[in-house]
């Protein structure tokens, strides 16, 4: 497939997974733009991988605007979106998590509907496909302190199948992945924060979290690029309106039986 000619967009691009998408998509040929608030991380992945750097709020409909105009200036199209931006903002129900509450809505659901709402009429023009990402807490629910990321997440599957629903008949595709444990700096604090709760080492707590998990192992940001690529490329264009959950298998799961799994040596 030749992808000389296609422009994709990378949001959240100075995290762990965002960075590895960008990665993916220039070794796969794409032109890409990565975009994120962290201009120094930004600009290193921009600077490692070969993308241009663009700083921008994803929360900020004139910051998006600005995104978008600037690329399709420059490149004269946009193919392909890949909204990767999240944060964790743990909180509860507490009045005293609102702001956490409003942190996790902006990051992830409204920053993907400014996305969605500034670059669909190119993604329309190019036929092109957007790709949200979700999390496992998205289609199931997060754990303590994760009611903001759950709402916000959950929200991102609805948008993304409003968009197939409604875009489809014009060429574009809408798909989301809903990464499980990965090896990112944001599971790292998740996981050091457990390791301390129940006294044990951080690889003890690593155990631990993927105990019933069919591979045994957390995913690499490498491994989330491949299934985004996939899902924004011309070998997906059937798939549309699809949360595609890559989490080693957690999900099938049934947590009423882990008691009977085989204690591993």
């Amino acid at each position: 497939m030749d992808n000389s000619k296609r422009v994709t967009l990378i949001t959240g691009a100075a995290g762990g997974i965002g960075g590895a998408v960008a990665q993916r998509f220039i070794d796969d040929g794409h032109t890409v733009v990565i975009t994120d608030i962290v201009e120094d991380k930004l600009e290193a992945v921009g600077a490692e991988v070969g993308a241009k750097a663009i700083v921008a709020d994803c929360t900020k409909r004139e910051s998006v605007d600005s995104l978008i105009g600037a690329i399709v200036a420059e490149h004269g199209g946009l193919d392909t979106v890949i909204a990767a931006q999240g944060t964790s903002s743990p909180g509860t129900l507490s009045p005293k998590s609102e702001d956490a509450w409003f942190q996790a809505l902006d990051t992830s659901l409204n920053a993907s509907y400014l996305l969605a709402s500034a670059s669909i009429r190119h993604l329309v023009e190019r036929q092109g496909s957007i790709v949200m990402f979700t999390s496992t807490a998205g289609v199931f629910s997060a754990g303590p302190g994760g009611v903001g990321y759950t709402a916000a997440k959950a929200g991102v599957i609805g948008l993304m199948r409003w968009i197939a629903r409604d875009f489809g008949p014009k060429g574009v595709r809408a798909n989301a992945v809903a990464p499980g444990w990965t090896e990112t700096p944001l599971s790292g604090f998740t996981i050091n924060y457990l390791a301390e709760r129940e006294g044990i080492s951080v690889e003890e707590a690593r155990k631990l979290a993927v105990a019933h998990v069919p591979n045994r192992r957390f995913g690499q940001p490498s491994e989330i690029a491949s299934v985004c690529a996939f899902l924004a490329s011309e070998d997906a264009s059937m798939v549309n309106g699809h949360v595609l959950v890559a989490d080693g298998g957690a999900a099938i799961v049934d947590t009423t039986t882990v008691a009977l799994d085989v204690p591993e040596a």
